[in-house]
């Protein structure tokens, strides 16, 4: 069950006898939590339960509400693929309790009055936390820089063109110069598409790598704070390694599909497995869990890219890029990293919610007192299928369908209040 808002902060909610995985502070064991007033109250080894409603989260897991530092929820403009309404519910559904939600819509938030519009638009309809970037570039062409300043005044913390390249250095250096003096930070889509011509258009490592070697330059010549999104490449890796190294100030995401599947998932997927930057080598893959491994990737983005059918039903060439990956990442990443390669919960959560948290200065990240009730309730245990009839977002462009996970979203609470309520009905004791 799906709730239509973030609900009565006042609302007091105990989760009993789960156990409460909190990478940020390397807590890891069985508790209570009293979430009242939005917040996260008392952690006790067991709380007495007086006018709150209990739950017995007993063999289930509690963490940080998972975060997202890059989605596209297509508002306004491109409706029919996705709302904020819908693109917000397929995130709670997913555990996901923040986004910051990219800028290629239509209007371009690229100036006070169409960011303030989509900002009420959030606050009317959004059953998570919502923060929306704004363009780095007017219409996003790359040309002329938005009024940063002022649309830092108004709290937007990301700038981003995603899905394009800023194609001229001159326009990076100034971006970066101010976003250094703002304090926020430039997010940027790295492909150069002058170089697509000379590569087999599925594969095309070389697009991703230059252009991130040109834009680590401009940072090392101008300061400020730049984000890499989606990196996809081994080659990526290793220049990122390289320029944290030398004390630069970037960070970089990787997508769970990059860490998951290889070019030859294309054949049998066809459209579905198509994205920019698209799926790469299985040396490619390794680079990406050990860079995320090491620190040098810092965490985990869905880049959620939903699309109408008839988006994708096209040939190869012509179909829209992007999949939908909001209700599909926990699973997959618990089912392939912490099951198959032995890697940890908290070391997944970590990057899927304490350190996005941490770097974008976002709600939530932790499980501590006095923090916002941002939580997400896992079933460790839950086997099932992914099935494109159960996706509570308007796209169901996902390669994912048909595969087998362990590991189910049980519950997702924003600001103290259950936003998503899967197995926690059944499991309510008063």
């Amino acid at each position: 069950m799906l709730n239509d808002r973030l609900g009565n902060p006042a609302r007091r909610i105990v989760l009993k006898n789960g156990r409460i995985i909190d990478p940020a502070r390397s807590f890891d064991q069985i508790a209570d939590i009293l979430l009242a007033e939005g917040k996260i109250l008392r952690i006790e080894e067991t709380i007495a339960a007086d006018a709150a409603e209990v739950y017995d989260c007993s063999g289930l897991w509690i963490t940080p509400g998972l975060i997202d530092v890059h989605c596209h929820l297509r508002e306004p403009g491109y409706e029919n693929k996705e709302t904020i309404l819908s693109g917000t519910q397929a995130a709670a559904h997913g555990g996901f309790t923040t986004l910051v939600s990219m800028a290629n819509v239509n209007p371009v938030p690229h100036n006070v009055d169409v960011y303030e519009q989509i900002q009420q638009k959030i606050r009317e309809t959004a059953v998570v936390r919502v923060f929306q970037a704004a363009s780095v570039t007017r219409d996003l062409q790359g040309k002329e820089l938005t009024d940063m300043a002022s649309l830092a005044a108004l709290g937007v913390k990301v700038f981003s063109d995603d899905g394009f390249y800023i194609e001229r250095a001159s326009v990076l250096y100034k971006a970066l110069k101010l976003a250094k003096k703002l304090n926020v930070i430039v997010s940027l889509h790295e492909e150069d598409a002058s170089l697509k011509a000379y590569w087999p258009t599925a594969y095309h490592p070389v697009n991703e790598s230059a252009a991130i070697s040109r834009d680590l330059e401009v940072l090392r010549y101008c300061g400020g704070r730049m984000h890499i999104q989606h990196v996809s490449t081994a080659r990526s890796v290793e220049l990122i390694r390289q320029a944290k190294a030398e004390g630069l100030e970037v960070t970089a995401e990787v997508c769970p599909h990059h860490l998951i599947l290889t070019l030859d998932t294309v054949p049998w997927k066809g459209t579905y497995a198509k994205m920019a930057p698209p799926l790469r080598m299985p040396e490619d893959v390794e680079a990406l869990i050990q860079g995320l491994d090491d620190g040098t990737i810092d965490f985990i983005a869905t880049d959620h890219a939903p699309h109408t059918e008839e988006d994708k039903n096209k040939a190869f060439d012509l179909a829209a890029n992007g999949i939908i990956g909001l209700e599909t990442a926990m699973p997959i990443l618990l089912t392939k990293l912490v099951y198959e390669r032995g890697y940890t919960p908290a070391w997944l959560f970590e990057r899927m919610s304490s350190k996005p948290a941490q770097i974008f200065r976002l709600p939530g990240g932790s499980i501590l007192e006095g923090m916002p009730g941002d939580l997400c309730i896992i079933d460790p245990e839950c086997k099932w299928e992914i099935n494109d009839n159960d996706f509570v977002s308007k796209g169901h462009n996902s390669p994912f369908i048909g595969m087998e996970v362990k590991g189910k979203v049980a519950g997702t609470l924003v600001n103290g209040n259950l936003v998503y309520e899967g197995a926690m009905p059944a499991r309510r004791i008063q």
